[in-house]
């Protein structure tokens, strides 16, 4: 446990508020693809991870200038932003319940001037 000093004599437990990195991390390669959604140059995909313990592994992830056939010939699909240049990566991740799919559908159209 280590503390950050704030200004004379305060001390702050990063542990007691900032989250911990989890323990599990999805396998890239051990997922399902429930469904997808393709609007103009954005790729909606639900997907389910079968390690994962949060929400049961189910994730809704948002990519940019990919279709679903692209996407499943990578093979892996990390849900974790990055700068990856082997493998896409999501732009945008939504809570995996209705009100998340509805966010991931409209910050889509928005962005292709749907609206």
């Amino acid at each position: 446990m280590k503390l950050l000093h704030l200004g004379s004599g305060s001390s702050f437990d990063s542990s007691d508020t900032i989250p911990q990195p989890q323990q599990y991390s999805p396998d890239p390669t051990n997922y399902t693809i429930k469904k997808h959604l393709q609007i103009d140059n954005f790729l909606i995909v639900f997907i389910k991870y079968h390690d994962c313990i949060n929400y049961e592994g189910d994730k809704i992830l948002v990519f940019k200038d990919i279709n679903i056939n692209i996407l499943r010939s990578q093979k892996a699909i990390d849900p974790h932003f990055s700068d990856n240049k082997l493998y896409y990566s999501p732009i945008a991740r939504f809570i995996p319940i209705e009100e998340g799919a509805e966010m991931a559908v409209t910050l889509c159209n928005l962005l292709t001037n749907k609206t």
